[in-house]
């Protein structure tokens, strides 16, 4: 029995000294796996620090670009009102240059290019005042004695008549888009009053487009000394 006991005994310790072999590695395996961890736990935690690193840095790239999305805009609306305003300057100027040029209207013409004479008839006719002596903006027509207004304003015309030596009466008339407005006249010449003279003017309102012209009715005389002439000019635009 003592010899069996010494052999359960031997059999009994190698299975604990096993056993305790296989705890010590055990132990090993598991401070190495700890030491695993730790090092994984680290790294998670400075992977952490540089994602939160990451989404600061994005927060701040964000802002800088959500202002500088800001500015572009306030930049952009800054050009819009600017290229308008240089739009109006530029219609303003436009404007005022052609406000300057309009107002450059102004005619005076006589009646005949040469020589000297009655024109002289019954019936009511049209003159056609052909001897241009300004023309400012070439709105009097000398070849149908119209002038037409460029633009709506105030204008002034006067006309002025001689008759000589002539048994009929002068009548003229200012006509403005086919109604007469103003009338100059007078008698038959004598031997005692052989030359007359009448004239007479008128504001008128006109738009755009408006004709102004002269009739005659009976005698009147132009010569070298351009005594018959039709004139006018722009005093406003309105």
């Amino acid at each position: 029995m003592v010899v069996e006991q010494k052999v359960e005994l031997r059999h009994l310790t190698a299975r604990v000294t096993a056993a305790e072999s296989l705890v010590e590695e055990l132990m090993t395996e598991n401070t190495a796996m700890e030491a695993r961890m730790t090092a994984a736990e680290s790294l998670v935690e400075e992977l952490q620090r540089k994602n939160n690193v990451q989404a600061t840095e994005l927060g701040v790239t964000q802002q800088s670009l959500s202002s500088l999305q800001q500015r572009l805009t306030t930049s952009e609306n800054h050009l819009e009102e600017l290229e308008k305003q240089q739009e109006g300057q530029r219609a303003a100027v436009q404007e005022l240059q052609n406000n300057n040029t309009v107002k450059k209207v102004a005619f005076s013409a006589s009646l005949l290019t040469s020589g000297e004479g009655n024109t002289e008839h019954t019936d009511v006719i049209h003159l056609i005042f052909r001897n241009v002596i300004t023309n400012i903006g070439n709105h009097y027509n000398p070849n149908i004695g119209y002038f037409m207004a460029p633009v709506r304003g105030a204008y002034y015309f006067r006309f002025t008549g001689h008759v000589a030596h002539s048994g009929s009466s002068m009548r003229l008339d200012l006509i403005k888009n086919g109604n007469p407005v103003v009338t100059a006249g007078d008698r038959p010449t004598t031997s005692e009053d052989a030359e007359d003279n009448a004239s007479n003017g008128a504001v008128l309102q006109l738009d755009a487009g408006d004709v102004v012209s002269v009739t005659l009715g009976g005698n009147v005389w132009d010569d070298q000394y351009h005594r018959t002439t039709f004139s006018g000019f722009l005093l406003f635009p309105l």
